[in-house]
């Protein structure tokens, strides 16, 4: 089973477990909008290119609020059967980051929630990911970003800012792969990292948009 196959599994059963009211790291998103969300973004194209194109945010929209209005466990078992086949061609490369943000974005909005145990060819696959995430969500950083993993090589994110002649204008990231992909994707609040200069990156939004 795929990475991206077994987080899927892992995430909707964690969403059946949990109902359809639970919270979510996502602002203002309970786990029924989050079902809601996967569910309409691999069955309802065109739609789900609402969130990007604004003549199709409308359609989008509706979309949402019809899946919110089906039966929450209908709408995660038929997100749990898979994506048509257009959609896996265009989406399959992209939801090992899709289904594991989002698996954690349900685990660490419950109580007390604990990383993870992941074997280290997983957080080496994960620090590609924030590696590919970072350099969408950290493009317009007013200094460089250094990703900085135990056990693995640096990543460095933001260098259209350049480096000062001194080196010293960088914000340095620590932490496990996964929490650093939760971190460059915004989440912020809830990854498990040590960040030095954060102050050079006061009021810098590290989203997706």
């Amino acid at each position: 089973m795929s990475f991206a196959s077994s987080e899927r599994e892992k995430l909707g059963a964690l969403l059946l477990e949990l109902g359809p009211d639970a919270p979510t790291l996502l602002d203002g998103w309970r786990t029924r909008d989050l079902a809601a969300h996967l569910y309409v973004r691999e069955q309802r194209l065109p739609w789900i290119a609402g969130a990007f194109v604004q003549a199709l945010a409308k359609g989008l929209d509706r979309e949402m609020e019809a899946a919110k209005r089906r039966p929450y466990e209908e709408v995660v078992a038929d997100w749990l059967s898979g994506a048509n086949p257009v959609v896996s061609a265009l989406f399959g490369p992209a939801n090992e980051g899709e289904h594991f943000i989002h698996h954690e974005d349900v685990r660490r909005a419950q109580e007390n929630p604990e990383p993870r145990e992941l074997s280290a060819a997983t957080q080496a696959k994960l620090l590609k990911l924030a590696k590919r995430y970072g350099k969408m969500t950290l493009r317009k950083a007013p200094v460089p970003v250094i990703l900085t993993p135990e056990h693995l090589p640096p990543v460095t994110l933001g260098e259209r800012a350049g480096v000062a002649d001194k080196g010293n204008r960088v914000v340095r990231v620590f932490g496990a792969p996964a929490e650093l992909l939760l971190w460059v994707t915004g989440r912020t609040s809830a990854a498990q990292v040590r960040v030095d200069g954060a102050d050079l990156l006061a009021g810098y939004d590290i989203t997706l948009g």
